[in-house]
Order: structure tokens, then C-alpha cells, then sequence
């Protein structure tokens, strides 16, 4: 079954870019468009919060703050965020390409490509650290330049092939819409973010705007999905 893009597939995509242009230039603004979504999603969405999962992440910043100071312990919660989202992100494009009944397309190996963009942020966030988020410092281990360089080459290369592979289903007429939209958002974004943003206090802001404006009623499957940590 191929799906048809919604008028509306694009707004998460939009709602991202506007909040951390805002964070990177007046950050008041992107707080305010950060609760108007938080507050979409209280009252049209199913909120679930999974208290649970903040266990590990707290306990290893409180352990790592203890030894190295609370620049490594923002850093590793920067770590778990990043790690959270791009979970989530590889989540909803398995679940819209099962929706669109591509279940070659929600295997591991499929979106094993999800996976570099982040990575290749995360070895960006290194090498240039140490950083400062919302007013606090952000610090991880130095890198070499020739990490993020490698790991850059890695997600382009991974990117390539995998637009190669919708490129060849669009001109079959068989692409799945709705999951290829998520992933090139997911890309777009990760690079954005991380990549091409020298602010990583946008980028952490853009990633939630992208999150919350997901769901519910506004995410690219049209569904209503549940908002987990």
C-alpha cells in the first residue's frame, strides 16, 4: 500500500527549523513556541511519560559530574537525548513503513542509514566542545578531525544509498511516502541540528520542536501516538 503525503507531512519538518532559527536568535521566542506545542500535545494528544528511563541517564551524569565536574555531566545527558531521539525517530519510520505495508523497509538493516546522521553530530558536538546549553556547559572527550570527517563520509555515503533506493521505487510508482518523508526529515534535521549549526542549544531545541510537533494529529501518518521520554 503507498501512501498519499498529507497536506499537513511538512509542519513537523517547519515547526523544527522555526524553533531553533528562534533558539539561535532569540531564545525567549523559542520557549514560547516550545510550550505552545507542549501544550498541543496535553490536551489532543495520549501522554505517556516513562519515568523509568531517566534512571540510567540521571545516575550516570551524577556519577560522571562526581568525577569530572558538570560540563561531563551535561555532556552525557546530551549523549542519552541524542540517543532518545534518533530511538524514537528509527521507531516511527518502522512503524509507517509497516502502516504502508513495507515491512522490508522497518527492518534494522533498512534503517541502519537513521543511525549515521546522529552519530556523525555527535562527532561534530566532540571535536568542537566544550559548548554551553541553556547557560550550563557542555563538555565531551575530544576527538580527532579525521572522526567526524570519517563519520561524515560514512552518513553521506549511507544517505546516498538509501535516496537511491526511494528514487528507484518512485520512478516504480512504489514508494512509500509517508516512511521516505520521516527519514528525510530525520536526515535534514540531525544534519541541521548538529552539523551545520554552530548553537548546539538550537539544535537540542529544534529536535524537541520536531518531537512534540510529531504528535499527536499533526505527525505524518495522521495517527495519534503517544509522547514518551
Amino acid at each position: 500500500m503507498i501512501g498519499r503525503l498529507p497536506a499537513f507531512a511538512s509542519f513537523p519538518l517547519i515547526a523544527a527549523l522555526l524553533v531553533g532559527a528562534a533558539a539561535a536568535l532569540w531564545p525567549p521566542l523559542a520557549l514560547l513556541l516550545l510550550a505552545t506545542l507542549g501544550a498541543n500535545v496535553l490536551m489532543r494528544g495520549d501522554v505517556r511519560v516513562d519515568l523509568a528511563s531517566l534512571i540510567g541517564p540521571v545516575l550516570a551524569a551524577l556519577i560522571v559530574g562526581a568525577f569530572v565536574g558538570l560540563a561531563g555531566a551535561i555532556g552525557i545527558l546530551f549523549i542519552w537525548r541524542l540517543y532518545a531521539d534518533t530511538r524514537w525517530s528509527v521507531s516511527e519510520a518502522a512503524r509507517l513503513a509497516s502502516l504502508a505495508g513495507r515491512p522490508a523497509e522497518a527492518s534494522w538493516k533498512a534503517l541502519v542509514h537513521a543511525w549515521t546522521t546522529p552519530l556523525y553530530g555527535l562527532a561534530l558536538v566532540a571535536f568542537t566542545a566544550p559548548h554551553m546549553v541553556a547557560g550550563l556547559p557542555l563538555d565531551l572527550p575530544h576527538v580527532p578531525v579525521w572522526v567526524p570527517l570519517g563519520m561524515g563520509v560514512i552518513a553521506a555515503g549511507a544517505f546516498f544509498d538509501w535516496a537511491l533506493r526511494r528514487a528507484a521505487d518512485w520512478r516504480l510508482g512504489e514508494l512509500a511516502v509517508a516512511p521516505a518523508a520521516h527519514l528525510l526529515t530525520h536526515h535534514v534535521l540531525f544534519l541541521v541540528a548538529f552539523g551545520l549549526m554552530l548553537d548546539v542549544s538550537a539544535g537540542i531545541a529544534a529536535l524537541i520542536a520536531w518531537r512534540l510537533a510529531s504528535v499527536p494529529g499533526v505527525s505524518l501518518s495522521g495517527s495519534r501516538a503517544a509522547f514518551a521520554l
